[in-house]
């Protein structure tokens, strides 16, 4: 049975990962705080033995949303993930992430192997009407022009790490959407992300049980009023009135979502 705690959403936490072995021991305490402070969750799995553990938890809770992916370097089985996404297309709220990772892998043929999963991944996106969640680890221009040229629409660009006038292009442009993680507060790389990207394609996330506030520490759904209040404070702008906007964005996007 759901658990039934959250009227309305606030914030969203796009993109992080409550199956993860971190959340083992305090998972329900987490998700309690986040139900009082109104934060809805996309949980994202990225391996096949976290993929049914991460739906159960969507499953138990009305405010957590999940989706499924598969890790750039799992290459090998893009089969196996698209066919567990065919079976719970109904269930998840998008596909991801997925994408190239370029910083542990300099093997060329090994990264046309990742392009080509990717790729893969992208037509099921579009078969299914399901967002993408983009993992584009030092590949930021490889993966813009893979999407691009696979004519992908329902792009969001999780923590990207590229340059801010590729994300400008790319949120202008192409109307794919960015979502700015809890490091913003000490990256100046995602604090200049923030000013690159159309207001109107901002989106907020923690990637936890990583990219915490503070480097080395383990990051939760709980912290994600920090990015509102660093990207409202970059922009020059009111709290509330950044979050209505980031929220009305999010939904735009994840149309299986209501809170």
């Amino acid at each position: 049975m759901k658990v039934n705690e959250l009227e309305s959403a606030r914030m969203i936490d796009t993109h992080c990962h409550l199956a993860s072995v971190d959340f083992e021991p305090d998972l329900a305490t987490i998700l309690r705080s986040a139900s009082i402070l109104k934060i809805a969750i996309i949980s994202s799995s990225t391996e096949k033995d976290e993929w049914d553990v991460n739906l159960g938890i969507a499953k138990k809770y009305d405010f957590v949303f999940a989706s499924a992916g598969l890790n750039p370097e799992k290459w090998t089985e893009t089969k196996f993930a698209e066919q567990w996404i065919r079976k719970h297309s109904d269930e998840i709220v998008s596909i991801g992430e997925v994408g190239l990772d370029h910083y542990g892998v300099r093997d060329h043929k090994e990264r046309e192997l990742q392009k080509g999963a990717f790729i893969d991944m992208i037509h099921l996106s579009k078969e299914l009407g399901l967002p993408i969640q983009v993992h584009s680890r030092s590949a930021g221009r490889a993966a813009l022009e893979v999407l691009e040229k696979e004519n992908a629409t329902l792009v969001h660009m999780h923590a990207f790490d590229g340059k801010s006038s590729l994300a400008r292009m790319a949120s202008n442009d192409l109307g794919y959407y960015f979502s700015i993680p809890t490091s913003v507060v000490r990256s100046p790389q995602k604090q200049k992300l923030v000013k690159a990207v159309n207001i109107e394609r901002l989106l907020i996330e923690t990637d936890s049980p990583v990219l915490a506030p503070e480097r080395g520490m383990r990051n939760t759904p709980l912290n994600l009023p920090l990015v509102i209040r660093e990207v409202a404070q970059i922009l020059r702008m009111d709290d509330d009135e950044l979050q209505t906007i980031i929220l009305e964005n999010t939904l735009r996007l994840y149309t299986r979502i209501h809170c």
